[in-house]
């Protein structure tokens, strides 16, 4: 603090009224006194309490800090003492019963003419912190509309506060309290910037900042590592060194994206020191460092996530290839064993050899719906469309399943219109999707409940529909049902791999067709898909 400053309020016996140009004077030097405290809030506010005291000839003041609770979280005396304890409890009665609570709640300066009278004031112990009589002000420390403290001013005279010296705390306060934002806001950028630098330094995946055109000005020890550069080589290039950005308008936006504020995403190839490739994904958003905006790139390393891919298509071509065989051996010996014994007495027989038929079938088409999901995946084309009778699938596919229902008791009604066309169809994939709808409503519908097989044309579409009445499907599974391995959970629920609706969706998404369900818990389910009309169609 200079002594400059310190020295305009020396005149203790002066009356409280100020010229305008003392006023001015006395402002400026504490304005000029908080700014030189180096943004630090302890420092500020104990040079404004300090230099407004000194203004405006008061011995004894405070300025008050209160957290959530509503308690003393600092505060800064005029003057010293050597009992913290008694202090703490005095501003916490004034906080909670006097002054300093009326302030701090109503957001506005409160006068107390006098200490001995007003109900603002509580009773206090006997301290050499406050006098027993006297007037007192309190002005609240506010910045955009949020309270940072109270300063209160106690004077021994009796309404000693003036118009004019409450117009001059007013102007002190406002100062004060910008120069405590200031320090606030300071003190927690530069709290969040070493919080981002600590989780940047040590985070577990690969993190790149750029500039806003590309140029590298940061990495962290995981992209040394990834890439295998040290950290100044990696500074000196480009992102575009680093990895593939990609062609044609998606990739030769990106940049512009970025600099408007959008994030991407996008799988790309990172190079490293030696020239290997390694598959990532990018995920990239712009950040903003206090006056500097930067870029930052997460490089996740997809290598493991593309060989577990690799190692699913390995098993499902080894599943097509080493099963389908015996598995089409043991239909046939079924089929023989069924023409063989088909006058025998005994009926347990035939049913016996019924039921391996409708088990190795069931089999097939898992493996079928294997092959089906890992080529349309791969975004192969359909191979077999042809124009196929809708009524004469629909027939086949609930003759296949009705013995699966008679078993279980239940009921299978249809709702068919006759007008259904012929469609350019893979019939066999078509007439899969119907029969894996039947088959998990079988699964889901009770003992002697009913499922019903429904299909019209709707809006220049086919709409086919299997409504069951099981426990029904929650509203937040509708979409994740559809996905590989994915099945609904809840007590003594069918046992499966989930990978049925999932062929199911990808066949019907592979046709220019759409399948969804309709449920709630405890009404049944309907599955619904669509499949849209084309121009050579003929009328059944």
């Amino acid at each position: 603090m200079e002594n400059e400053a310190i020295n305009l309020f020396h005149a203790e016996d002066e009356p409280m009224s100020m010229s305008e140009s003392k006023r001015l004077e006395s402002l400026y030097g504490i304005a000029r006194a908080l700014h030189d405290q180096d943004l630090d809030v302890k420092s500020i506010l104990q040079t404004a309490l300090s230099m407004t005291g000194e203004a405006i000839q008061a011995k004894h003041g405070c300025v008050i800090t209160s957290g959530l609770d509503n308690l003393v979280q600092d505060a800064y005396i005029l003057g010293t003492s050597r009992d913290a304890e008694t202090e703490r409890r005095l501003w916490n009665l004034l906080i909670n019963r006097g002054l300093i609570g009326f302030v701090h709640h109503g957001h506005r300066t409160i006068i107390v003419r006098d200490l001995t009278t007003d109900p603002r004031w509580p009773v206090l112990p006997d301290t050499p912190l406050i006098p027993r009589t006297g007037s007192a002000i309190g002005l609240p420390l506010e910045r955009a509309g949020k309270t940072l403290g109270v300063m209160i001013l106690i004077h021994e005279q009796v309404d000693y506060f003036d118009g004019e010296s409450v117009e001059m705390l007013d102007a002190i306060a406002n100062i004060a309290s910008a120069a405590i934002g200031n320090a606030v806001e300071f003190s927690s950028t530069r709290a969040s910037q070493a919080h981002y630098q600590w989780l940047f330094k040590d985070s577990i995946v690969p993190i790149i900042l750029t500039d806003l055109d590309g140029q590298i000005v940061d990495v962290n020890r995981q992209t040394c590592t990834l890439l295998d550069y040290d950290y100044k080589k990696l500074t000196q290039l480009q992102i575009n060194m680093i990895h593939r950005m990609g062609t044609g308008p998606i990739g030769t936006d990106r940049f512009a994206s970025l600099q408007d504020g959008h994030q991407i995403e996008f799988r790309t190839s990172a190079w490293t020191s030696v020239g290997g490739e390694i598959p990532v994904v990018v995920r990239a958003r712009r950040l903003s460092f206090g006056d500097r905006d930067l870029i930052e790139w997460v490089e996740q390393d997809i290598s493991p996530q593309l060989e577990l891919e690799q190692l699913r298509a390995d098993l499902t071509a080894m599943v097509y290839h080493d099963l389908r065989g015996p598995l089409h051996t043991i239909n046939s010996s079924f089929s023989s064993l069924g023409r063989l014994l088909i006058n025998h007495e005994q009926m347990t027989i035939l049913n016996l050899i019924q039921v391996g038929m409708r088990s190795t079938r069931q089999l097939s088409r898992m493996i079928e719906a294997l092959l089906d999901i890992q080529r349309l995946e791969e975004g192969r084309a359909i191979l077999n469309r042809k124009q196929t009778s809708l009524h004469n699938l629909l027939a086949t596919a609930a003759e296949l399943v009705q013995p699966l229902a008679a078993e279980a008791n239940q009921h299978l009604q249809f709702m068919i219109d006759d007008n259904l066309p012929f469609l350019g169809v893979d019939q066999d994939m078509i007439q899969r999707v119907v029969i894996n709808l039947l088959e998990n409503a079988v699964k889901y519908t009770p003992d002697g409940g009913i499922i019903t097989l429904a299909a019209g044309l709707v809006d220049y579409r086919v709409r086919i529909s299997v409504a069951d009445s099981g426990p029904g499907i929650p509203k937040n599974m509708h979409r994740q049902i559809f996905d590989k391995f994915s099945r609904v959970k809840y007590h003594d629920a069918p046992k499966g791999i989930g990978l049925g609706l999932a062929f199911c969706r990808l066949a019907v998404e592979a046709h220019g067709g759409q399948i969804w369900v309709e449920s709630e818990p405890g009404s049944g389910s309907v599955f619904i898909f669509t499949l849209p009309l084309e121009g050579e169609l003929a009328a059944v």
